[in-house]
């Protein structure tokens, strides 16, 4: 890997996302490649390369006078080496705040993931009491219609004759009638004979049209 992308790679740790600036200057700077026998700017060698070439350096320096020149190896050793030990505390700092953010959303997802159990626990308790009052509602709307429906037809008497005797017993009724509670109506029942195909029945027989009288009692 080029060194200009260890640079831009190890930048992204940091939290400005970026290094020193004169880690981007190396492309300016130069090193003797004594393999391809020319100068190349040290942002686009190897890394493994500028490893290796730091090495040969430090085992060259033993054998260097003590003159300028030794004095600029030790310095760039120097310089690499604060460059190394700064990157690690920043990368070192950068990990450690990555492992607090990632246990922060942890608990985060933790409680997330307690407070929907509980909302289903909730959610599954109310489908159950609206299922069971739902049921207990029906039973009782059941027991009420079955209990104030009538069974048959709505009238309550029937087949009573068109004479005096039914006219005196409808007569009674409507004298004894709790009137508070309940109405009477009367309805013709059974067409004359001598009336078919008049068409009379065809909205309902009036009573002076029929044999007999039908009387409904309803609740007020």
């Amino acid at each position: 890997m080029k060194i200009h992308r260890v640079v831009q790679m190890l930048g992204a740790t940091t939290s400005t996302g970026k290094l020193a600036s004169d880690m981007y200057d190396l492309g300016h700077k130069d090193y003797y490649s004594e393999a391809e026998g020319k100068h190349i700017p040290i942002s686009h060698m190897d890394f493994q390369h500028l490893v290796r070439a730091f090495v040969k350096l430090c085992e060259q320096e033993d054998m260097l006078d003590r003159s300028e020149h030794m004095g600029r190896v030790k310095d760039q050793a120097k310089f690499y080496d604060d460059i190394v030990e700064k990157n690690d505390k920043i990368y070192k700092k950068n990990l450690q705040e990555q492992e607090d953010r990632l246990l922060e959303l942890t608990t985060k997802v933790e409680n997330l993931q307690g407070m929907l159990k509980e909302r289903d626990e909730l959610l599954e308790q109310a489908e159950s009491l609206a299922h069971k009052e739902s049921e207990s509602t029906n039973y009782w709307r059941k027991l009420y219609y079955d209990s104030v429906s009538t069974k048959g037809h709505y009238y309550t008497f029937s087949e009573i004759p068109q004479d005096a005797e039914g006219k005196e017993f409808v007569k009674n009724c409507r004298k004894y009638l709790n009137r508070d509670s309940y109405k009477i109506r009367t309805k013709g029942q059974h067409l004359k004979k001598e009336l078919y195909g008049q068409g009379r029945a065809y909205h309902g027989a009036n009573m002076e049209d029929c044999t007999h009288i039908r009387v409904y009692i309803d609740v007020i």
